[in-house]
């Protein structure tokens, strides 16, 4: 799946399955250094996790946050993914 001219593509996955995957306007995760924010374009990442809530913005300008238990977050080239154990 393509990102759009406003977002980026990010794929939620647990071991058990692929949780969400869709584009969206950015991603507020918190990162064992504490929280932070992925925009378009953002340069190639790669952070651990802690238990937490993540938030994603759409780009409807609607919101959705899961609580996550301690996992990966990777960005490069407008693509993420967010691996984690548990997710609800």
């Amino acid at each position: 799946m393509a990102s759009s001219d406003k977002g980026f593509h990010i794929e939620i996955v647990t071991p058990q399955k692929l949780y969400f995957e869709g584009s969206v306007v950015s991603v507020t995760a918190p990162g064992d250094e504490g929280q932070f924010q992925v925009l378009k374009n953002h340069a190639p990442l790669l952070s651990s996790l802690r238990a937490g809530k993540v938030k994603l913005a759409m780009e409807d300008r609607s919101e959705q946050t899961f609580s996550i238990s301690a996992g990966f977050f990777e960005v490069s080239s407008n693509k993420a993914i967010l691996l984690t154990e548990e997710i609800s």
